[in-house]
């Protein structure tokens, strides 16, 4: 075979298996960020490590595919990009994505639901939801909610005052205020407020009861007379419009406290 036309083949194979190369490479990776419910500023030298897994198997560990560790992360969201080796993932492969946030080796953020990538139809990139593992979660948004009553029609008197305490009742024997506000100028029901969050601290492990109370004409007008219905779910603060603070409230003539 002439000596040209063999020097033509293997520039060509050559080509071929560099542009092979490019593709598998460039392609070869898994992107998105690390989000928490809100944004949330890293204490110094955090570290957020995100780990790209094989967890097909219920009954044995899960195979690690790649990972990505972000060195002094100042705040979620943060972006990351893992690379990995394509020839180790199997098609019929379920591959997921981990994500923990750690400052000193003390765990700080991690996900608890899966975010599947990859196989079974699942996207090349997603981003990671963390949970705080504190108990408590300071809030940085004031709580917004909405006090309801089918008992009212129209607005309300230009004396209304409302007045909303948010207890923590997990020790019944030591119940306390987490945070207590005072609203005037209602207007008409559904009422939406927001309570005062500096300093405050709620917890996905804890219990609370929203009172809430509306004065006019001199006298208690309104309230949540049974205190199994002033129970309240704050799993963290809540964000933007998703409401989680939400009551109805009752006459006092026709539902006295008990």
């Amino acid at each position: 075979m002439p000596r040209v036309v063999v020097h033509a083949i293997w520039l060509a194979i050559l080509a071929a298996a560099t542009s092979a190369g490019l593709a598998c490479g460039s392609g070869d990776t898994v992107s998105g960020e690390v989000r928490f419910h809100r944004e949330v500023d890293l204490p110094d030298g955090a570290t957020v490590t995100v780990t790209l897994l094989d967890t097909s198997l219920a009954d044995a560990s899960a195979v690690e595919l790649g990972a990505v560790v972000i060195e002094d992360a100042e705040s979620l969201p943060v972006a990351f990009s893992i690379e990995y080796d394509a020839a180790e993932v199997d098609s019929r492969a379920e591959i997921t994505l981990q994500a923990r946030v750690e400052v000193d080796g003390e765990l700080l953020y991690i996900n608890d639901t899966v975010h599947p990538v990859l196989t079974g139809g699942h996207p090349r990139s997603s981003d990671v939801q963390v949970i705080s593992v504190s108990e408590f979660d300071q809030c940085v948004e004031p709580l917004p909610g909405q006090i309801h009553s089918s008992f009212w029609e129209g607005d309300l008197p230009d004396d209304a005052v409302m007045e909303i305490r948010l207890w923590d009742v997990s020790e019944p024997e030591q119940r306390f205020v987490v945070v207590e506000a005072s609203f005037d100028s209602l207007g008409s029901f559904p009422i939406e407020f927001e309570l005062p969050h500096e300093g405050v601290e709620v917890s996905r492990h804890r219990r609370y009861e929203l009172e809430a109370d509306i004065w006019f004409d001199g006298e208690l007008q309104f309230h949540i007379p049974n205190p199994e219905w002033r129970r309240t779910i704050l799993p963290y603060c809540p964000d933007g419009d998703d409401l989680s603070i939400v009551n109805d409230v009752f006459p006092v003539s026709e539902f006295p406290a008990e």
